[in-house]
């Protein structure tokens, strides 16, 4: 059987080519418009404190054509760019406003497209990297299956699924996280009908069955609120892998 590399996540402060996060919180500040002081402060707030964009920029390597499925505000995106390694990035957002936000943040960046629209129904460019970052929960079971299993169509041989999901049954201060995002969707600051969590037993389960090669686990990027960052390689000829 394949198996790809465990990549160590338990240094989040670094990445392979400097800080890129000084030039996008730079732009967020001068950013303007509709929105423009709420979504900006969120952004500054999430490239500062979450740990997930230091943990994911190491795993995306040079060259490699990224999908970012929820893209929100389109910090990934940026922060690909901003370290200047040839990244090109497309992003689906269904969220009009962050999605125009995003737009407008990547308006001078060629390499960055964002386009609103339903991730399970819009056609994917070709990538050989999918990015799920605190997507799934937003999505009925079945849906975040089906989601899961067309990344796994569409990414090559060695293509690379990166997913952070919350783990169903944490405990602790998980439980608060889990009751803020159920706010957050009431007030309609993120767009869903509802939240679904699952156990990361079943998330984990549904990507082996989706030919994803799962490396052993390892620390993982917001472990400490119940968030877990899932690494899969789609199954492949590891001497054919697209990824390092």
């Amino acid at each position: 059987m394949n198996t790809i590399e465990s990549t160590d996540l338990s240094d989040l402060s670094s990445d392979r080519a400097g800080n890129p996060f000084a030039a996008v919180s730079a732009r967020l500040t001068a950013a303007a418009g509709p929105g423009a002081y709420w979504l900006a402060g969120y952004g500054k707030y999430k490239i500062r404190l979450d740990p997930i964009y230091r943990a994911v920029l190491p795993l995306i390597p040079p060259g490699a054509k990224v999908l970012d499925l929820g893209c929100g505000v389109g910090l990934l995106g940026l922060l690909l760019t901003a370290r200047g390694l040839e990244n090109d990035i497309h992003g689906i957002e269904w969220d009009a406003p962050k999605a125009h936000f995003a737009r407008q943040l990547a308006e001078s960046t060629p390499a960055i497209q964002v386009e609103c629209g339903d991730l399970l129904k819009e056609p994917w460019p070709e990538c050989s990297v999918i990015t799920l970052l605190d997507v799934l929960h937003y999505l009925p079971p079945a849906q975040q299956r089906a989601l899961l299993f067309r990344a796994a169509s569409h990414l090559p041989e060695g293509g690379r699924l990166l997913v952070r999901v919350m783990d169903g049954r944490a405990g602790g201060v998980a439980i608060l996280t889990r009751l803020c995002e159920q706010a957050a969707v009431k007030i309609g600051w993120n767009r869903a009908e509802n939240v679904h969590w699952r156990p990361l037993s079943a998330v984990r389960a549904d990507l082996l069955e989706a030919d994803f090669v799962l490396p052993p686990a390892t620390a993982s990027a917001g472990q400490a609120i119940g968030n877990q960052l899932l690494v899969g390689e789609k199954r492949g000829v590891l001497a054919g892998s697209v990824l390092p």
